[in-house]
């Protein structure tokens, strides 16, 4: 039978492991699911709502002198003969007849059972022997003796301030009390119902038995620290009074006010004709003499039988019992409580108040006590716990309210502990795996050092998601991009948005990135650009040969007038961009002008030292070759983003033009007009982020006045109309190509068109653009903002500066990508 052991097995093995990877924060949880969704509360739990109870009574005043209430004891053997044989109970009826013509004292009787309804056969018999008066025998004369004191029982017991009582005994039938007076109700019916389910909130008083000719009434016993006052009847849907509330009642008529009506609402209390009397929804109270310390207990006075039978004065309230019942004397004590004001009740919102408390407790324990220091989580809970147990105590003592917590606070209690246990173990995994996760940081950064990132990214794979794993999964990708392995770099990147969705600007990444592997596939791979766009391509292997000291390897760029290689400087060992001139091209007449607008570059860009704008390190020739060295860029010209179906994303777009005009301010106060400012001339590296302004070749110096106007050069879909009118031109030309820039890369259109350079010309200087959020809806109303200031026809309406326009678009990231902004450390 393999087959049924290894299922007998499973069955074994199931509640192990189910228990050994339950986590005691989800234990927590569920504990607070159920105890909110429950609408009882364990009694089992009420020994917490005991303690402060008695700790409450200290803040009272003991109960001083007589109670005016007393308990007859009679011995149990007689008080039981009275129970089964009414006929013998004729010294009950003297004793209640002593009480009631010595005093004006209010009787209760504390029965077992209900007395014989006494209207049975034998008792018509006995009644019908007693009226033959012609006949004359000791047996008629006993008859007649038992009916006499029937009789007086009855008329004893049928009296307004005798009040039966029968302990654990549910009587039937539906004589009860109003339960719908005219007094409005706070809630209605459903939600009292739904609130406070009779079959949950109820004393069950006992036994059900039928209702007897005599009034008799249920004496509950005290449960959870509550005398009730009002219960259901047989079918929950009707209530009657319960012993204690008639008692009561006899006790108040004392003063000479007959009470006419008594009814009862749930969310107000017992009605004594308009008299409120608080009770909670259940229809108990707490007598506060009754079930804390002796120190409340009030002076109950005991009485003999053979005592009463003689004495000829009482106190207010006599309770008659068997002798040792403890029923009677917790009867005397808790009707004294609600005489004397010492009773305490649950208001009808305690509920709801009850559920929000837990909830919290639930909420903190869950979720805010995890990410506190052990210390202050200590602190905080030892303060909620103090801060309740106070509420309790001072509404007890001040507003007679009671709020028993006791479930809630042993929930706080139990949850701290099992979550500081749930913490303590789980700081262990941590521990562990955070000594896992070093071990593959340092195996993954031996092997960036061999330049080997497929290994160092597989030696990551199977880490958490510790900042330092983050980081170094970032430093990988971002090693990939720099190897232009686009793909790997996406692949890394998403792994680390996988671990945190949040962490820097991974998103913005990945989202780059795949712009430039559709970028790469789009242009197979290679293309031509301009000469004076410095950008990088697919690399093409040459032979080795130099450029003055130069080593040149690779064909990284071409253009119309000639090509950019990747050389190398051996001097320094550093990459470099080397854009070469061949004159040969052109006529003895051109090779000037033409030198001289080639070397005016290294002339502006040389006077330039600035993160975000390329440096020149050297120029020369060699045969017909005119060169400038300058700094490699890795990376993609923003061309390469300016197709709808190629643009990044909307903040990246805002970072690098900000970054662009910062490098403008820059070159602007150093008196230089760059003059070409266009996405071409714009390097871009999303990862390592990197921004570079780069062509100087037609920059102005301020002071160069044999140039300053007169001439049109530049990319004219990008130029400013007194650029195209060759008027003179000043910083703010460069503001407005940087706005035709800034419009292009949100939209993947230009704000200005043509057929020919003549219409081109026209929209430019006379034309108004579209507005880019009716071309993007998406984009937010700052884009708008600022690319309509950069596009004014004046150049006085424009920004004043450069520094300003980046000013401006910083303040824009921070109000409309301020999360983004902080997740990458941008603000």
């Amino acid at each position: 039978m393999p087959g049924i052991k290894h299922i007998a097995a499973s069955a074994v093995r199931f509640p192990v492991i189910f228990v050994s990877h339950l986590s005691l924060r989800g234990l927590v949880l569920i504990i607070g699911v159920a105890l909110l969704m429950c609408p009882w509360k364990p009694a089992a739990f009420a020994f917490l709502d005991n303690y402060i109870l008695q700790a409450s009574t200290y803040f009272l005043p003991s109960p001083k002198g007589a109670s005016e209430i007393a308990v007859i004891e009679v011995p149990p053997r007689e008080f039981e003969s009275w129970q089964q044989d009414v006929y013998s109970a004729g010294k009950l009826g003297a004793l209640i007849s002593n009480i009631l013509h010595g005093s004006d004292a209010t009787v209760g009787v504390v029965l077992n059972k209900p007395l014989d309804s006494l209207s049975s056969s034998a008792d018509q018999l006995l009644e019908d022997l007693a009226a033959q008066s012609n006949t004359e025998n000791e047996t008629l004369v006993q008859v007649r003796s038992l009916v006499q004191r029937k009789h007086l029982l009855l008329d004893t017991l049928n009296n307004d301030r005798v009040i039966l009582g029968v302990v654990n005994t549910r009587l039937g039938g539906h004589v009860g009390i109003e339960s719908n007076p005219g007094r409005t109700q706070v809630l209605p019916d459903i939600v009292n119902d739904w609130l406070w389910p009779a079959e949950w909130r109820y004393v069950d008083p006992g036994r059900l038995v039928e209702r007897p000719s005599i009034d008799h009434h249920t004496v509950v016993p005290e449960a959870a620290n509550a005398r009730t006052l009002v219960i259901y009847d047989d079918d929950n849907t009707h209530t009657q009074g319960s012993f204690s509330l008639y008692l009561l009642k006899a006790a108040l008529e004392r003063s000479g006010t007959k009470i006419e009506r008594v009814s009862w609402l749930r969310d107000w209390g017992v009605l004594f004709d308009d008299q409120t009397f608080r009770t909670s929804p259940s229809g108990s109270v707490v007598a506060l003499n009754s079930v804390t310390t002796e120190r409340m207990h009030p002076l109950i006075g005991k009485i003999s039988l053979e005592e009463a039978m003689a004495r000829s004065a009482f106190p207010a309230i006599v309770i008659v019992a068997a002798a040792g019942d403890q029923t009677a004397m917790s009867l005397a004590r808790s009707t004294y409580s609600m005489l004397h004001g010492f009773s305490v009740a649950e208001p009808w919102w305690f509920v709801g108040m009850e559920k929000a408390l837990l909830l919290f407790f639930t909420l903190y324990l869950v979720w805010l006590l995890p990410k506190l220091s052990p210390r202050v989580g200590y602190v905080i809970s030892l303060f909620l716990l103090f801060a309740l147990v106070v509420l309790q105590i001072f509404a007890v003592v001040n507003n007679k309210l009671w709020y028993p917590l006791g479930l809630s606070l042993l929930f706080l209690m139990v949850g701290h502990i099992l979550i500081i246990a749930w913490r303590r173990r789980e700081q262990s995994w941590i521990n562990l795996q955070d000594r896992a996760d070093s071990a593959c940081v340092v195996l993954a950064e031996a092997y960036m050092e061999r330049q080997d990132y497929d290994m160092a990214a597989q030696a990551m794979s199977q880490c958490g998601s510790s900042s330092k794993v983050l980081g170094t999964l970032y430093d990988i990708a971002s090693a990939y991009a720099g190897e232009k392995q686009y793909q790997h770099a996406v692949d890394v990147f998403k792994s680390i948005s996988a671990k945190s969705v949040d962490y820097r600007d991974t998103s913005q990444k990945i989202d780059a990135l795949k712009t430039m592997i559709y970028s790469s596939q789009s242009s197979g791979g290679n293309g031509s650009v301009e000469l004076d766009a410095t950008v990088a391509l697919e690399r093409q292997p040459l032979p080795m040969q130099k450029l003055g000291r130069y080593e040149v390897r690779e064909e990284i760029g071409r253009g119309a007038m000639g090509t950019v290689y990747l050389g190398y400087d051996p001097r320094i060992a550093r990459k470099v961009a080397v854009k070469t001139l061949n004159t040969s091209q052109f006529s003895s007449q051109q090779i000037g002008d033409i030198k001289s607008r080639f070397f005016r570059e290294a002339e502006a860009a040389g006077r330039l030292s600035h993160p975000r704008i390329v440096s020149v390190y050297d120029v020369g020739e060699e045969g017909n070759l005119a060169y400038i060295a300058m700094d490699f860029v890795d990376g993609k010209a923003l061309n390469e983003f300016v197709s709808p179906d190629r643009l990044l994303p909307v903040f990246e777009v805002y970072r690098v033009v900000c970054d662009v005009a910062e490098a403008l301010e820059y070159a602007h106060s150093n008196q230089i007009i760059h003059r070409d400012i266009k996405p071409g001339n714009i390097m871009y590296n999303p990862a390592p982020y990197q921004v570079k302004v780069t062509d100087f070749g037609i920059a102005r110096l301020v002071d160069d006045s044999k140039t300053s106007t007169g001439e049109i050069l530049g990319s004219p879909l990008y130029m400013a109309p007194e650029q195209l009118k060759g008027k003179k031109v000043n910083f703010a030309a460069d503001v407005f190509s940087l706005g035709v820039t800034f419009y292009q890369l949100l939209t993947g259109v230009l704000p200005f068109s043509g057929d020919n350079l003549a219409s081109l010309t026209y929209e430019i200087i006379h034309g108004k653009h579209k507005n880019v959020r009716r071309v993007r809806r998406e984009l937010p109303a700052s884009a708008a903002r600022i690319i309509n200031q950069c596009l004014q026809k004046d150049p006085t309406d424009r920004y004043a500066s450069a520094g300003e326009l980046a000013q401006t678009i910083r303040k824009a990231i921070k109000r409309d990508f301020a999360h983004d902004a902080k997740r990458i450390g941008y603000l």
